[in-house]
């Protein structure tokens, strides 16, 4: 199966208002070669928790081999249909999926990666159809590998029926220069309940795109993101929720470390539809900038057209707390070791939300190995 992409989309797409400050045309000058296979130490390398179900995609093509399924989880049934309400403006194109359903004992483990000698394109779709008082924990790891300019463009769509609940954690990771555009779609009924984690450690330029449709009544939805980048790296977290009924509860919080010339970039647009009364939906941004080049740009979005609401938004952009380095020296804390405990701290709120034990150790481990005395920060907490 090859990757067709049209790089011609590419290269104005920072024109557009929704993608003012991230600039993807250089993938307009890319020539991606055709889908190569991965080698199997890569798909090893991410397979975290062997006692749970594991899907393995390798530039959007299905490993059979490498995958363990379990019962409700099939190939190339997915639906599409969440996806076509947005106006999304990521690419989607031919490529294997999963379809998820059931209520799943263990977390399913879906993995994604693009890889090649040369630049390689591909898309990557995920299907989730929680049915009445079902419950479904997925986690899914992106992967780019090797340094060249690869794209991969995964779309997740879920589906949360009456009383159900879903729970999903997506982390990006791998290579530093690979391009990440991936997109989130849910759609909710009554008193379903969703919550949805997005971690980007890796990515040249990264964007993650979420459009929830809050349909039924007493909804509840949380969209949490963490992200620590640093030399030449970009996220764009690009958020709309849609409260289309009464008594739906949504937060969206998104925080991360910035360092060198990183840039982050926040968009989030809360609408609250008229019939939506006693919406309650609150979005939160908060940035540390460890160098005077790094950026970090908020644009939070209130769209109300009810008027028993509360709505609140905000953001926070700072640096290092000098008082609590100084405090922590004093102490005896080398200076990269106190600087990463009050890293590690700030992002650790992200990361304790995570349900499943060996997703969040796999992570924490990556975070530290990737900080100034991380080690010491490993043998104080883990």
């Amino acid at each position: 199966m090859s990757c067709t992409v049209d790089n011609s989309i590419f290269e104005k797409l920072h024109k557009n208002e929704s993608w003012l400050y991230t600039n993807v045309s250089a993938l307009s000058t890319i020539t991606f070669q055709d889908n190569e296979d991965a080698h199997a130490e890569f798909v090893e390398l991410y397979d975290i928790s062997k006692n749970s179900p594991f899907v393995v995609f390798v530039n959007g093509i299905f490993q059979e081999n490498a995958s363990r399924l379990s019962g409700s989880i099939t190939i190339n049934t997915g639906s599409g249909e969440v996806a076509k309400r947005s106006d999304s403006q990521i690419p989607r194109g031919a490529c294997d999926g999963v379809h998820i359903t059931g209520t799943q004992q263990k977390t399913i483990h879906v993995l994604q990666i693009v890889a090649g000698e040369a630049p390689v394109a591909c898309y990557g779709s995920v299907f989730i159809h929680a049915n009445e008082g079902e419950s479904i924990s997925v986690a899914e790891t992106n992967v780019g590998i090797g340094n060249c300019d690869h794209l991969l463009m995964p779309c997740t769509e879920v589906i949360a029926e009456k009383n159900s609940s879903v729970t999903i954690v997506r982390a990006i990771r791998g290579s530093k220069k690979a391009y990440h555009l991936s997109s989130l779609h849910v759609e909710q009924h009554e008193s379903s309940k969703v919550q949805t984690h997005t971690l980007t450690l890796a990515g040249k330029r990264t964007r993650n795109e979420v459009y929830a449709y809050l349909d039924g009544k007493d909804c509840e939805s949380n969209f949490d993101g963490m992200y620590m980048l640093g030399q030449d790296q970009l996220v764009d977290n690009h958020l709309r929720v849609e409260h289309n009924m009464p008594g739906g509860n949504s937060r969206e919080f998104y925080k991360g470390i910035l360092d060198k010339n990183a840039k982050s970039v926040f968009t989030g647009r809360i609408y609250v539809k008229e019939d939506a009364q006693q919406t309650d939906a609150k979005q939160t941004n908060q940035n540390i900038l460890l160098t005077d080049d790094a950026e970090a740009f908020a644009r939070p979005q209130l769209e109300i057209y009810a008027d028993d609401v509360a709505c609140t938004h905000g953001a926070t952009t700072g640096e290092i707390d000098d008082e609590a380095m100084l405090y922590l020296q004093t102490r005896g804390i080398p200076a990269d070791a106190a600087k990463t405990l009050l890293i590690y701290a700030f992002l650790n709120e992200s990361l304790d939300e995570l349900t499943d034990d060996e997703f969040r150790s796999n992570l924490v481990e990556e975070l530290l190995s990737n900080l100034p005395g991380g080690e010491f920060i490993r043998e104080l907490y883990l």
